[in-house]
């Protein structure tokens, strides 16, 4: 059987809808909720001092607090899609 719920069940804490009867696409959309990320990248280009050759390391950590959100929410051609999970990335050159 198909039911329905009633307009005050309507939310979410990733999307803030607005209240029934008051969505306008062009004045108040729905839109996403705010979120502070952080990044953080740590690194050096010269590790041992060489003159000739050169070490370098870095370290990149993305969503650093692992937060769970999403952006691009009803875009043309892309849709939404979750920020990406805390990722770490560590980087070695040698550079001759």
């Amino acid at each position: 059987p198909l039911t329905s719920c009633a307009p005050s069940q309507y939310g979410s804490t990733l999307v803030k809808i607005p209240a029934p009867g008051t969505e306008n696409d062009d004045k108040n959309p729905p839109r996403i909720a705010p979120k502070h990320l952080f990044d953080l990248a740590l690194g050096d280009d010269n590790l041992f001092h060489g003159d000739r050759h050169r070490w370098s390391a870095q370290l990149t950590v993305i969503n650093l607090t692992n937060k769970v959100s999403l952006y691009n929410f009803l875009s043309t051609f892309s849709g939404t899609h979750y920020v990406t999970p805390r990722t770490l990335t560590a980087q070695v050159g040698f550079n001759f």
